[in-house]
Order: structure tokens, then sequence, then C-alpha cells
């Protein structure tokens, strides 16, 4: 009995709905945006396309065999190469911005920094030993940084001096 009540007062709630016409949901619908006009923006205008005639007859070939051939480094004028003949350190063999300075041990007046390479492995290195890839020395140990006198090749072709550092990482 219970069950037949609810399925009756169900389907009379549901009638109560359907019941109307909308026709105030059809009108509102209708009049919302009688007024106003949709607003289209003009197409841009298209400039026709401007040829050009290349004409380098009298410059150089750039792709001639001349322009392939590896230009040779002029010679330095400051004097200032690297040791190529020198035996590298285990440090050289990473790239500088890879190295990272984890702390600094000292006894009396001498200073190491503690070098954590990206192969896990950790080193202690000192005023005078060499980092990087570009036969760089160290200047000064801090307890901040390691100051380093790299020797790159400038555009020229020749060997010049760049300071870099690395700061110690907190």
């Amino acid at each position: 009995m219970f069950r037949i009540v609810t399925i009756v007062s169900f389907i009379m709630i549901l009638s109560g709905c359907a019941e109307g016409t909308m026709n105030d949901l059809r009108q509102f619908v209708q009049n919302a945006h009688k007024d106003r006009k949709p607003r289209v923006e003009p197409l841009p205008r298209i400039r026709p396309y401007e040829t050009y005639a290349y004409t380098a007859t009298n410059l150089t070939d750039p792709f001639s065999s001349g322009n392939l051939q590896q230009r040779k480094p002029a010679p330095s004028v400051s004097g200032l190469t690297p040791d190529l003949n020198r035996r590298k350190e285990p440090l050289e063999q990473y790239p500088l911005d890879s190295l990272r300075m984890v702390g600094t041990l000292s006894r009396g007046e001498s200073s190491w920094a503690v070098i954590h390479a990206p192969d896990g492995t950790v080193h202690r290195a000192g005023e005078g030993n060499y980092l990087g890839q570009n036969f760089g020395k160290i200047i000064l140990v801090s307890d901040e940084r390691l100051n380093i006198k790299e020797i790159v090749q400038g555009p020229g072709g020749n060997w010049v001096e760049r300071d870099s550092n690395i700061a110690i990482v907190k």
C-alpha cells in the first residue's frame, strides 16, 4: 500500500510540472536579443605579394668550397696559450657549471674547496689546481666561492683569459 501511494504521489508531482505551456519562456527567448545585432569585425586587408629579384651575381657565392674551409687561428698577440702537454687533473673532465662547491677545509694558512662532481664523487681542490674544460685554474679559495681564471679561444682564434667563479651551495 505504501508503495502504491508513493508512486501515485510521484506521478502527480511530475504531472504538475508538465501542465505549463512555457509561453513565458518562449517569449523571453524571442525578445532577449531582439534589438541586439552581432558585430562582425571586417576582414583584414590583404596586400598583394611583391616579388623581389635577387641579383647577387657580383657577390661571393656563400656555398662555394672556399667558404667551407676552416680558418686558421690568428697568432696570439699576448703570447697566452694553455699548457697542452700538462697532465689533466680529475676535475678537468667536467664542465665548470656542473661542479658544485659544498664546503671548505683549512689547515693553517692553506685552504681547500670541497667540490662535488656530477658523477657523485667528492674532490678537494686548492689554489693552483685546475678544473673545468676550459683550462680553469683556481686563483683564490674563500669560504663563499672559488675564483677561477680560464683560458678560452676568442672569436679571432687567439687565447684570452676569462674570470669565473663557483659559489658555495647552501
